[in-house]
């Protein structure tokens, strides 16, 4: 029904808004058999003033709109009620202030035209989970967790920060704008990415995965769009691209900063017009996927130092989720240790059971520069190397000797001795060599990778080289 006012029900209320009639009467019959009253509105003045009197619970807005933009209606309902849900719809490319919209909270959704109906169903579908007693579920949840840790999707966490960007991914995986992740290495973004599928419309879809930072420029156009027969020399078959492979699923685009600009140009295309080209190919395809982006160095410096084009940058920063480091995350450090203590201790059929009280102290201490990645690596190394029901702070300074600096070996030794007496003397009085260290640890690492040194050097987190020039030196 068009341009109606409310009746008494006790179903919530979905208020639709937009400009051109057709479009109001399209969304009506795909959304018709829902549990909601509709109601619709060509003029947003005068959907503005029905909401000046009446509580919707979820409001879907057109962009471009005479008299009154979507993002500044939405803007101002949320004004009157906080704890409506808000959707924007649009076929313009009016990114930056939907952006602007999206940061400052008025517009939690985003859906372009033409939309999928079933996609659109799900949205509402969730929307109206959401609805009790007029108060977002959403928001529910956020007051009860937190109490304690939640692991959402293999994140694992307590602190409020990662709560709320919990939160977040919840609402905005239900949308189909661009999402883009920045954070330090090892934060977890790919973490990220993968719950973003999981919690979308997208997640029976395939999940796709590129570092831009692995390819050469003319490898990298081609693992995107896919080339034909023929395309460039060694092309002997037709190749699917990411673009085209990820159907309707999502596609993560890591490290999006390293791509040249002439790719950036491309990609830009791809988002605004949801086609691409494979390369050596006349024939345009649709893309159909959820575009997530991430990168560990600064998108906005790289678009002030001319690097990346700024255009594409509000493309891709409708949704922005920055990952805090886990220096920044408290409690988190001893929580997401244990879980992996559990993890590797299962997969290598070890006892431990937990952390001496001095390797908790380490643990909190160490300001752990790769993250929760370097974190997880240094505990899986701990327990192939060693062997008890107990991980030791002599374990957790073996296992850092090689990656920290002097003035933190001596703060970890200082805080050993505080805790530990009998263990930091036992640490320091006839301690190993460094270079026996490492070639202990060396060995291990290539011995359990089977020989495969590029592997051993990522468990590591040394390169490659890194290991064979150390090799070189024990032989000589």
């Amino acid at each position: 029904m068009l341009e109606s006012t409310l009746t008494s029900s006790s179903l919530p209320v979905l208020l639709l808004v937009d400009d051109d009639k057709n479009v109001l009467a399209a969304l009506e019959r795909t959304l018709r058999g829902i549990q909601a009253d509709i109601v619709s509105y060509s003029n947003p003045k005068e959907a503005l003033l029905y909401c000046q009197d009446n509580q919707p619970q979820i409001i879907i807005s057109d962009q471009k709109m005479p008299h009154l933009e979507g993002c500044e209606l939405l803007s101002q309902i949320q004004t009157l009620w906080p704890q409506s849900q808000r959707i924007l719809l649009s076929a313009y490319q009016d990114f930056e202030n939907v952006s602007s919209a999206f940061n400052s909270g008025a517009v939690e959704r985003y859906i372009c035209k033409p939309w999928d109906n079933k996609e659109l169903k799900f949205i509402i579908t969730k929307a109206l989970q959401n609805v009790a007693d007029d108060q977002p579920q959403a928001a529910i949840a956020t007051q009860t967790d937190q109490k304690g840790p939640v692991n959402f999707h293999s994140m694992i966490a307590s602190h409020p920060l990662m709560k709320a960007l919990f939160d977040n991914i919840r609402q905005a995986a239900t949308s189909n704008a661009p999402i883009f992740i920045t954070g330090e290495t090892g934060t977890g973004k790919e973490l990220v990415a993968k719950a973003c599928h999981a919690e979308s419309f997208h997640q029976e879809q395939p999940f796709l995965a590129v570092n831009c930072a692995n390819f050469t420029e003319n490898l990298m156009e081609s693992q995107l769009f896919g080339h034909v027969k023929g395309a460039f020399t060694g092309a002997t078959t037709t190749q699917d691209g990411v673009f085209g492979a990820a159907k309707q699923g999502t596609l993560f685009l890591d490290e999006i900063t390293t791509l040249s600009k002439s790719l950036q140009a491309k990609l830009l295309r791809v988002i605004q017009e949801r086609e691409f080209t494979p390369l050596g190919s006349t024939k345009v395809q649709k893309f159909h996927a959820k575009l997530i982006s991430a990168s560990s160095n600064s998108i906005r410096e790289a678009v002030i130092d001319g690097d990346f084009r700024e255009d594409l940058f509000y493309r891709l920063n409708i949704i922005t989720f920055s990952l805090p480091a886990l220096r920044e995350r408290g409690n988190d450090k001893l929580l997401i240790a244990r879980h992996y203590l559990k993890k590797y201790t299962k997969l290598e059929n070890k006892d431990f059971r937990g952390f001496s009280k001095g390797c908790q102290q380490i643990i909190e201490q160490y300001n752990w520069p790769g993250n929760v990645r370097q974190l997880e690596n240094i505990i899986h190394g701990m327990i192939i190397l060693n062997h008890g029901d107990e991980i030791n702070s002599k374990m957790m300074i073996s296992a850092l000797s090689t990656t920290i600096t002097p003035l933190d070996n001596q703060r970890i030794l200082e805080t050993v001795e505080q805790s530990e007496p009998s263990q930091s003397k036992r640490s320091t009085d006839g301690i190993t060599p460094l270079w026996q260290v490492e070639k202990q640890a060396i060995e291990h690492a290539i011995s359990y990778c089977q020989g495969n040194v590029p592997q051993a050097a990522a468990m590591l987190e040394v390169s490659p080289s890194t290991i064979y020039r150390k090799k070189q030196g024990w032989e000589e």
